[in-house]
């Protein structure tokens, strides 16, 4: 009897490991039409799938608008209590129904804090063109500060119409002359994560909007309006990943565009961006089971590889100091491999100023200072920037200026 309910607890054990292991992922099972993956803070490419095409983006060109604004609040040319009124063109597309309306009244006025985040928790489209407004501006010449911005950022061939990411024709009375009426904007995969990454690393703060599972806004006197975030990804959501906290980053929704959605959000301490473009499947939760899909094959596949400095590399010759030699951290360092086979390749570079003829730093150097950066290259490794990832290097110690006798020594 014994004998044989060992067997059935084995039997029973091999059933749920069958029944219960998570499902493979492979590199071909993302079903979207575009597709990518990046380690935020190296811009390392951790997955990619025809991430060089241009498509549109619907709404997700509004990250692209709330880096302008965070800009010029950084800039001091606005501020979050600057406060928009509405006029009747921007009133008549936040009431319409059949966009992301949040019903913004036309003689109104709203602070850019709210309309910031209505722009990016509800994706209201009025909201996104208030801001716009918000320093006097036309929504032609805003469209001209998202291109600058677009270029500073490293995307060359971004097409932009407006801030929202309506058809030009669906602006109703701030339609732009010129433009084709079914012109939309449009962005490759990789541009949109090479946004998203810019916006995160240098205005980390708006995770705390985008994070926001709901949020309430004063329509009018008396009136508030509760709106829900669209990213269902975020803790609480319908589409949570296990060991992943999700908070960012933005949905898009059109025709062209189907449904799309960049999220962001941190591993095991480090922090990822996924974009997907043109979700395939029945309805708009494709582009949310799409990036889970892209999470799981993450976790499956990618595992981080451990570089370390040699003793020759983790040290530099100085010189009119009180020691010749200085010690730079870090020691070590990682990156994602995906492929086992994959091989790396590190070099310190300091910065020229800092040196001398011989290549030698010039005393003094303070702890904590920055001196180059380590290079990693290697076959298995790309940048959504296509540069080779870049290691802040610093010195790990304080080395003054030596007296004479001490430079004459050293």
């Amino acid at each position: 009897m014994k004998k044989v309910i060992t067997f059935l607890s084995a039997l029973f054990l091999m059933f749920c490991c069958m029944v219960f292991k998570p499902q493979t992922v492979s590199a071909d099972q993302i079903d979207a039409r575009s597709a990518i993956m990046i380690d935020a803070d190296t811009g390392q490419i951790i997955y990619q799938q025809n991430s060089e095409e241009k498509l549109p983006i619907a709404s997700i060109s509004k990250l692209l608008a709330a880096s302008v604004i965070e800009d010029e609040i950084n800039h001091h040319q606005l501020s979050w209590n600057t406060k928009v009124k509405v006029d009747k063109k921007i009133a008549d597309v936040s009431n319409d129904a059949n966009y992301s309306a949040i019903g913004l009244q036309a003689g109104q006025s709203y602070t850019v804090q709210k309309l910031f985040n209505a722009t990016l928790i509800k994706s209201a489209d009025g909201a996104a063109l208030a801001l716009a407004t918000a320093d006097g501006s036309t929504i032609k010449q805003f469209n001209a500060k998202m291109q600058k911005k677009a270029r500073q950022i490293g995307i060359t061939d971004a097409t932009i119409v407006n801030p929202v990411g309506l058809k030009n024709g669906d602006l109703k009375g701030l339609k732009q002359k010129g433009i084709s009426s079914n012109a939309e904007n449009t962005m490759t995969a990789r541009d949109v994560a090479l946004l998203s990454q810019y916006l995160v690393k240098h205005y980390p703060s708006v995770l705390k909007v985008t994070s926001q599972p709901k949020a309430q806004f004063t329509i009018a006197k008396g009136k508030v309006k509760e709106v829900e975030n669209l990213n269902k990804m975020l803790p609480g959501g319908k589409y949570t990943v296990d060991g992943v906290q999700i908070d960012g980053l933005k949905t898009g929704t059109s025709d062209a565009a189907g449904a799309c959605f960049v999220s962001t959000g941190t591993y095991q301490g480090h922090r990822l961006i996924t974009v997907v473009l043109h979700a395939n499947g029945k309805d708009k939760d494709a582009r949310f089971t799409q990036t889970q899909r892209l999470y799981q094959y993450f976790i499956q596949n990618a595992h981080q590889q451990v570089l370390t400095l040699n003793k020759k590399q983790s040290q530099k010759r100085v010189t009119n100091g009180t020691k010749r030699i200085l010690t730079v951290e870090p020691h070590s360092f990682s990156v994602w491999q995906i492929q086992k086979t994959a091989r790396f390749t590190i070099k310190p570079y300091y910065y020229k100023y800092l040196t001398n003829h011989k290549a030698r730093l010039n005393a003094p150097v303070k702890k904590g200072e920055r001196l180059g950066n380590i290079i990693v290259t290697g076959s298995d490794i790309r940048t959504v920037n296509n540069k080779p990832i870049t290691i802040p290097l610093r010195s790990a110690e304080t080395i003054n200026r030596g007296n004479l006798w001490q430079r004459i020594w050293n």
